[in-house]
């Protein structure tokens, strides 16, 4: 008669297939065979063996959720269970649940655990922190995600407005989180639009005496007088939205609004939305009552679309028909509306080498490049530092309430000899931060109280060709000359070399020809 005790390879398959332990007794209770067993699992003795079957063929014992199945195989007892897969699950749920926080966290929402009827189990604020008043509630919803085992995403229960994910993780349970804090803050974003529809700046307070500056005074001048697309082209630091608010203060649009969009801050999927505005229902979270957008908001006035670069390439062929038509169409509707908007763009990048990478349109390119303003960098325009170091040193005085008057020989040669890759915002910066540090009763502004990297910085070192030595020392000796002639007045050291102050003080600057007490007249 052939042997039916189950074989080595059945007694795996079993394990498997249970995802548990297989167990092969003899009918007085001897451990014949085992597989899927760890060193933690315990042999049944005769006794519980006897318990478990009884007078049965087979019976089935579920304890904690893992279930006992005992079964008789002649005079054999076979004894199989899952519980390494309850153990599993378990762990599973558990990863889950301590996971749960980070979700909501990283989702910026709400996240919950629901079981198989939809009911909510566990529950985390968009902070990460318990949400015990979210417990115990039913929601159709998941308890379909759940009737039908497959994820969905569509509108939040818990939070109106934002976009929720449902997602069955085992047929026990399932996970659900809301974006709410995206949704929040993509409103706010197209709230905030409203916000910035003045502006401030005249062409008085572009400051500078450079001749790269006065020529850009002038273009700026001469483009308020047009109604022609204008493109500001400067390094970041540079000043362009002055020169842009100047330039609509200075035009027939001045009581009109301007409206200011940095293309670079916002996401792209939101740029569409906040310059064109959407219709009532256009999207999840949308209004009912729909968004204006920038072009609307600025009708009659200036629209300035700074870092142009960034621009979605799917969206600048929308924006140079907007621009061609003078009409706009809101996002989710097929209605144009007419629009009278002058707009100035700006750019921190070449357009010119983005059109070549393909990602910029040349067409749009020339649409918005009709008056160029190029504003250069202040490394290029270096007799300007005095001019603002003054300006902006009025400006923290009266901030701050400080009484600083004036800024030591060294102090200006240190500004005067940095490169400044921030343009005139690190100048201001670094001049902020010597008012904040400097004593209450201080009337100078000395080197010490500069950034390190101002100070640290200098002279590139490079060495200069006999040519430039020998010009150097000319300059150095008719500048010391004229400032002995005029007992170091500046103002008429300046007027009599036929150079303006700024100039002056840079070569006075860069040769240390202060007087030995440190004073200078003006």
């Amino acid at each position: 008669m052939a042997d039916r005790r189950p074989g080595r390879e059945t007694m795996d398959m079993l394990a498997e297939l249970t995802g548990g332990t297989a167990l092969l007794y003899s009918g007085d209770g001897a451990l014949i065979a085992k597989a899927g067993t760890g060193p933690a699992d315990r042999e049944l003795s005769a006794g519980e063996l006897r318990s478990l079957l009884g007078d049965a063929a087979s019976r089935a014992v579920t304890v904690d959720g893992v279930t006992t199945a005992v079964l008789r195989l002649g005079d054999e007892i076979l004894v199989l269970d899952n519980r390494r897969q309850i153990k599993n699950k378990l762990q599973f749920r558990q990863i889950i649940e301590e996971s749960l926080p980070y979700i909501a966290q990283v989702a910026g929402g709400d996240a919950v655990l629901f079981d198989e009827r939809g009911i909510r189990v566990r529950a985390a604020h968009p902070d990460g922190s318990p949400n015990p008043g979210a417990l115990g509630v039913l929601t159709h919803l998941c308890r379909q995600v759940m009737g039908e085992l497959r994820p969905s995403v569509g509108p939040s229960v818990m939070a109106p407005g934002a976009t929720a994910v449902r997602i069955p993780l085992t047929p026990e349970y399932g996970l659900a989180f809301n974006n709410q804090h995206a949704s929040k803050q993509r409103q706010r974003l197209l709230d905030n639009v409203g916000h910035y529809r003045y502006a401030r700046y005249q062409l008085e307070d572009i400051v500078g005496e450079s001749p790269a500056v006065a020529k850009a005074r002038n273009l700026a001048r001469d483009a308020a007088r047009s109604q022609s697309t204008v493109l500001i082209t400067g390094e970041t630091g540079t000043g362009k939205e002055l020169f842009a608010q100047a330039i609509h203060n200075l035009s027939e649009r001045a009581a009109r609004p301007f409206v200011a969009i940095n293309c670079g801050a916002i996401p792209a999927e939101l740029v569409e939305s906040i310059l064109f505005g959407y219709a009532g229902g256009a999207f999840t979270g949308s209004r009912k009552a729909g968004q204006v957008g920038a072009f609307e908001q600025a009708n009659g006035g200036t629209l300035f679309l700074d870092e142009i670069s960034e621009m979605p390439y799917n969206l600048q062929v929308k924006l140079l028909r907007t621009l061609q038509e003078r009409e706009v169409t809101r996002v989710g509707d097929n209605k144009a509306l007419a629009v009278d908007v002058r707009v100035i763009a700006s750019t921190n990048k070449s357009l010119l080498d983005l059109i070549r990478d393909g990602k910029f349109r040349p067409d749009l390119y020339f649409r918005l490049n009709v008056i160029e303003i190029l504003i250069p960098p202040l490394r290029e325009r270096m007799e300007d530092v005095l001019a603002l170091t003054d300006h902006f040193m009025k400006k923290f005085s009266a901030m701050m309430g400080k009484q600083v008057q004036e800024i030591t020989p060294e102090a200006m040669r240190a500004l005067c000899a940095y490169n400044w890759p921030g343009n005139i915002r690190e100048l201001q910066n670094s001049l902020e931060y010597a008012f904040n540090i400097i004593a209450a009763g201080s009337r100078s502004l000395a080197p010490e109280h500069l950034p390190p990297g101002i100070t640290a910085g200098g002279e590139s070192g490079a060495a200069l060709s006999p040519y430039d030595e020998h010009m150097r020392r000319a300059e150095r000796e008719l500048v010391h000359q004229a400032l002995e002639l005029c007992g170091y007045n500046k103002a008429e050291a300046a007027r009599r070399l036929g150079v303006n102050r700024t100039t002056l003080w840079r070569i006075i600057a860069r040769h240390g020809l202060d007087k030995p007490d440190g004073t200078v007249r003006f």
